[in-house]
């Protein structure tokens, strides 16, 4: 029985090769989009749990009514330790932070790494991060132990080892321990090289104050604990330390490590690889829309020849055959299509893949795929042959042979019915595919040119390492006398990288009870000027006024109003720089709002302070340079001579402040290009469904078309009539997917701080480019039919 379905399945492909061909080409075009999709979801929901302990680890993470705190990772530096001494749930507990750029130098070697972290000695313990090299009991028994990944030993160390070698890390000597294995591409924990925090600890207090959530804290908790009941008890115990935040309303709770990968915080930091869950939904739901519209070309190509199919079905029962053969028969028929479509769907995709990678920043492999994807692959098969050919297969399979020999089937109703339902669907996916990718397109243009508080344009900017540091004045000079320099400035650091803010400040008539979290920034005394910033009152730091150098505050208009001054100029202010180190003065200047960091985060209050000494700032600091647009290679050139005349032990890199800008919507760039190109095979495979259906139709109508011809009518009113039947579905979709797109943008557009708000425009161009993909497409073939001769298509008669 199976032999014979699969013969007269085959027949039937052969006998209508063009519709066959369609059928194929759109299901093979839907099945690669929706396997392409599956892997890169597949990847994304696959982070960290490669580790051991990954159901046991989780990462603190704190929330904040007043200050719209929702899972900021940062936490006290005292925490991990205070919890894993005071509470036997807690197993293990490491602290994680990020390093600035630091030079590496062995020998005749040097260059800038950007990938360092710090973390407590437990992190190889409690991380299956596999050492090549070294104990991870043991690797950081000393403050001067490192541990490299195998890339970066290579780098310096060829194929020897490395352990007990001796590198300078900003001029300081650092012992090598041990050599870890590469990061997998499905950690979000990424890194170069590894510090302790007995480092830092050793050089500074840094990290000892409950009051600065500078650090990331994971711990390793016991299966069976209260997890809710633990976060509340930390909360308690930080309480009692006297953490100011805690005191005031922050609490903390526990972060699934498998989830932290899709949390896109607003608060991301260097070392770590973040996802969204939003967008792996709605990839996931494209995956399936895809597949959807390739099962529903089928479809409608199905309830079309129906009508044809439904002399077969009559004769078949006639001479014995039973329901449950023909649906057979209509299942083998699709499934054939499906596994032929599948074959060349994984054919289409191996060939993709590469591409996909490169639009993707992934390494996305097909021969990773395990066991269970192979099966996963054959149920998309099976999903993709049931759907498509359920129709054929539960409806002609109904049939009454009397009434098709009679011509009485009701086809002609039900058929059309399901056929204009099917139609209009597909034109409701592709309207609001269309109006979606219309709205990610001016969300990521409006935030990329989007007005910052200062000019980006024609800005380098290179680290204040080595010696530039300490003779930054000398250099300011050497570089501001070089062709096509405009200005040289420098800040603490940039305004997109690491942020230090604080709530040690007081200001004249200050509400006792009132505490402000606000940005602080040390810059230079030509920094406004430089990267034209504009003031709103009072004036800018200057030479004429030596009190600007310790007792001068300029802040933005945010801080103006978060902090309630009337008439902020000339009003006392006060700022904690360390311990036992205050800085009173006054507010000399009130800055114009404005972006400073990417538009995911709202504008904060900022506060500006004169630095006269570079010499400590090499970690973050950075000096920027305005060029003026002409000879850029030459004065970068200048540049270059200028550095390794005054720092000749540092390589010299630089880069441009709009570029780094850029980056910031590294990820949105890349889920709108993929975005854009899956919408737009949506559409395709859309179309090329409408196209076979519009040829079917205007074949079967090629006698009534002929008549007409007769009869006096035009080949355009002809061509018109036919178009008009797919074209007035066009109506219906709008009104079904224009609510439906208004929702779904106005969800995605809520994570962003500042956005656009879509127009009615967006929904009548969607509109109309849908009238004109469907007139496009069915166009050739109304064209085709007008102008066929009456005298071919009657001849019969």
């Amino acid at each position: 029985m199976w032999r014979s379905c699969l013969i007269f399945a085959v027949r039937n492909l052969k006998r209508h090769k063009g519709f066959s061909i369609i059928n194929i080409a759109g299901l093979a075009v839907g099945m690669t989009c929706s396997l392409l999709i599956l892997l890169w979801v597949r990847d994304e929901l696959s982070y960290d749990r490669f580790h051991e302990f990954s159901e046991e680890i989780v990462r603190v993470v704190a929330d904040w009514d007043r200050h719209s705190w929702d899972g900021v990772e940062g936490t006290p530096g005292p925490l991990a330790e205070a919890a894993r001494i005071r509470f036997p749930g807690i197993r293990q507990a490491v602290r994680f932070a990020s390093q600035s750029r630091k030079v590496f130098r062995f020998r005749d070697k040097s260059f800038y790494e950007d990938g360092g972290i710090i973390v407590d000695p437990a992190f190889f313990e409690m991380f299956s991060f596999p050492l090549l090299r070294g104990n991870p009991a043991s690797v950081f028994s000393s403050v001067d132990d490192l541990v490299m990944t195998e890339t970066m030993s290579r780098r310096y160390f060829g194929d020897a080892d490395p352990v007990g070698k001796v590198v300078e890390v900003s001029g300081r000597p650092r012992t090598v321990t041990g050599v870890a294995a590469d990061c997998p591409a499905d950690s979000h924990i990424r890194f170069d090289y590894v510090q302790s925090f007995t480092f830092i600890e050793d050089l500074t207090d840094w990290g000892t104050s409950w009051g600065s959530f500078n650090f990331i804290t994971y711990v390793r908790l016991d299966p069976d604990v209260d997890r809710e009941d633990l976060a509340g008890r930390l909360t308690d115990l930080a309480r009692e330390a006297g953490c100011p935040q805690v005191r005031e309303g922050a609490r903390f709770r526990f972060q699934p490590l498998h989830r932290v990968h899709l949390d896109a915080r607003r608060y991301q930091r260097p070392g770590i690889e973040l996802g969204d869950s939003r967008y792996v939904a709605l990839f996931g739901l494209i995956a399936f829309v895809v597949l959807l519209i390739a099962a529903v070309n089928y479809m409608n190509l199905a309830t079309a020849r129906a009508a044809l199919r439904a002399r077969e079905v009559g004769l078949r029962k006639t001479i014995g055959a039973r329901r449950s053969q023909l649906m057979r028969q209509f299942f083998g028929e699709s499934m054939l299509l499906a596994f032929l479509a599948g074959m060349i769907a994984l054919a289409l995709a191996w060939a993709a893949l590469p591409a996909f990678n490169r639009l993707t920043g992934k390494a996305l492999a097909l021969i990773r795929l395990g066991p269970e994807h192979g099966f996963l692959f054959g149920g998309l098969i099976l999903l993709t042959g049931l759907l498509s050919g359920s129709y054929p297969a539960l409806y002609l399979s109904n049939f009454k042979p009397a009434a098709i020999l009679r011509g009485k089937t009701g086809f002609a109703v039900g058929g059309g019915v399901l056929r204009r339902g099917l139609v209009t669907f597909q034109f409701t996916i592709s309207i609001l595919l269309i109006i979606f990718t219309a709205v990610v397109t001016q969300q990521l243009r409006f935030m990329k040119n989007q007005k910052l508080a200062f000019n980006r344009e024609n800005v380098v900017f290179f680290p204040l390492k080595g010696e530039i540091g300490a003779r930054f004045e000398a250099a300011k000079q050497e570089l501001s006398r070089l062709p096509g320099v405009q200005g040289v400035t420098a800040q603490n650091y940039l305004f997109m990288d690491t942020t230090w803010r604080t709530t040690g400040i007081d200001w004249e008539g200050r509400d006792p009870e009132a505490r402000r979290d606000i940005v602080v920034h040390f810059v230079d005394i030509d920094f406004f000027d430089v990267m034209q910033m504009e003031l709103k009152q009072g004036r800018v730091f200057s030479r004429e006024f030596i009190t600007d150098e310790n007792q001068a505050f300029i802040i933005n208009r945010e801080a103006v109003e978060q902090m309630g001054i009337a008439s902020p100029v000339g009003k006392s202010f006060s700022f904690v720089r360390g311990r036992d180190d205050v800085m009173r003065g006054k507010i000399i200047g009130v800055l114009e709002n404005g972006h400073y960091r990417s538009l995911h985060h709202e504008i904060e209050p900022h506060i500006f302070l004169l630095n006269r000494d570079w010499s400590d700032s090499a970690d973050y600091g950075v000096a920027l340079v305005r060029l003026q647009g002409e000879r850029v290679e030459e004065t970068l050139a200048g540049m270059r001579s200028v550095w390794e005349r005054i720092n000749p032990a540092m390589p010299f890199e630089y880069r441009f402040l709009h570029s780094a800008y850029d980056r910031l919507y590294r990820r949105e760039t890349r889920i709108g290009t993929i975005f854009n190109i899956f919408t737009t095979l949506t559409i395709l495979i859309s179309a090329l469904g409408l196209f076979g259906l519009s040829a079917f139709l205007a074949q079967r109508r090629r006698k009534e078309i002929g008549i007409r011809k007769v009869l006096g009518a035009s080949e355009s009113g002809l061509a018109a009539r036919l178009g008009f039947q797919f074209a007035r579905w066009t109506l219906p979709a709008n009104l079904i997917a224009w609510p439906l797109a208004y929702l779904a943008a106005g969800k995605w557009l809520s994570n962003y701080a500042y956005r656009i708000s879509p127009g009615w425009e967006i929904f009548l161009l969607s509109g109309a480019a849908a009238l004109a993909i469907a007139g496009g497409t069915v166009g050739y073939q109304a064209i085709r039919a007008a102008r066929t001769d009456p005298v071919d298509t009657l001849r019969s008669e």
